[in-house]
């Protein structure tokens, strides 16, 4: 594949030496018709002129007749001839011309294209050094086509951690030795001013007309669009106000764990954490306030099981912590740090200093008896009623 352009040219170089020839071999053609046609005209007009002449005055009128005539004739002829040429080579000349304004207007119209497309161009040649660098590729990265043009340092510039860098330089490699391509494939850049970009290439091998292999990439911009995924992935699976797991994402994520721990014989364990008097608070503060208690328990709620856990808001005021590989006394332990911080963050100290927040919460292990993960979560949740009927503040394991 890398060697069908060479090739080409070297037929072509072949093919032009064969047409030359041909040139000069109808060239030679027709000097050796035109000598044979003057011998017989010579001898065949003599003959002709000595029978028609006896007298030698006139024969000599004659043959000087004869000759001016054959000198008319053939620069008649001659005339024709090189009349056909030279028009043949003004019109020639004339396309070629017209082919050149037409190329100079084509590459004109390219290179406004290419440089004034509002996506990242660029051309390689084989050593993967910059040849074509345009304004969007300018804007993007930071970097003019004066720093980068006719160099490889810009690698170095845009992807600063080697070991990425030369994966990326495997791939450019892979282009410009063996003709594969790209499509849509995603990079993270670093540009001038520090910022970090994802760019989507398409990239594909080219040769030119000498034969010489290169490449062309477009890219496009498309850092907005994946924080725009990464949100709305990350909207699906939490919950919008307190940043936990949603409801749903919780129970897949729980259930899932749930499975693979009653399969390998593990301790599975939940929290159920409700908010003590959470009514009153948005009754008599508000529901802004409301809003931020919520959020100050789920914060203190992520920061105590962040690696042990997955914490959820199921609904309202409930917050829930699956516990996998957890026996029954380290999450009532965990339960009880929650409760502890919980009331000494003081959530309400803004709007009535003496009056104290507190969670009340319910612990619950999985049992022979607990198939699913709804099982175990209904028990954790009858727990934390009876923290609630024995007095609030208060974590509660199974009766």
């Amino acid at each position: 594949m890398g060697n069908g352009a060479p090739g080409s040219v070297s037929t072509a170089a072949r093919g032009g030496a064969a047409l030359l020839r041909l040139a000069a071999n109808k060239a030679l053609l027709v000097a050796l018709v035109y000598l044979l046609l003057g011998m017989v005209w010579i001898l065949w007009s003599d003959r002709v002129v000595e029978a028609l002449f006896e007298d030698a005055a006139q024969l000599t009128r004659a043959q000087t007749w004869k000759g001016w005539l054959y000198v008319a004739a053939t620069a008649v002829l001659l005339y024709a001839v090189l009349y056909r040429l030279l028009r043949d080579e003004a019109t020639h000349r004339l396309r070629q011309q017209r082919q050149r304004e037409d190329l100079d207007l084509l590459n004109q119209f390219r290179e406004s294209i290419i440089d004034n497309a509002n996506i990242w161009l660029n051309v390689l040649d084989a050593q993967a050094r910059i040849t074509v660098w345009n304004k969007a590729a300018e804007q993007i990265s930071g970097y003019r086509r004066e720093e980068v043009i006719g160099g490889d340092a810009v690698w170095e510039w845009l992807y600063p951690d080697p070991d990425y860098r030369a994966d990326i330089a495997r791939r450019v490699r892979a282009i410009l030795d063996e003709g594969a391509e790209v499509e849509g494939f995603e990079t993270r850049i670093r540009c001038k001013d520090g910022q970090v970009k994802t760019m989507a290439w398409n990239q594909r091998r080219f040769f030119d007309e000498r034969g010489q292999v290169g490449s062309i990439a477009i890219g496009q911009d498309i850092t907005e669009r994946k924080r725009l995924q990464d949100e709305l992935e990350r909207m699906a699976v939490h919950d919008p106000l307190t940043g936990l797991y949603n409801r749903r994402e919780f129970e897949l994520l729980a259930a899932r764990r749930f499975a693979d721990c009653v399969e390998a014989g593990h301790p599975y364990s939940l929290l159920w954490v409700d908010i003590d008097e959470f009514k009153a608070v948005n009754d008599r503060f508000g529901h802004q306030v409301g809003d931020e208690v919520l959020c100050g328990v789920a914060g203190v709620l992520q920061a105590v099981v962040a690696g042990q856990g997955i914490a959820a808001r199921y609904g309202g005021d409930e917050l829930v912590v699956a516990l996998p590989g957890i026996v029954l006394p380290e999450a009532c332990a965990l339960g009880e740090v929650v409760r502890q911080r919980v009331q000494a963050a003081r959530l309400l100290a803004d709007c009535d200093a003496g009056t104290a927040l507190t969670v009340s919460i319910g612990a619950a292990q999985r049992d022979a008896a607990m198939h699913d993960l709804m099982a175990l979560a209904s028990a954790a949740d009858a727990a934390m009623y009876r923290a609630k009927a024995g007095g609030r503040n208060r974590v509660c394991g199974p009766a």
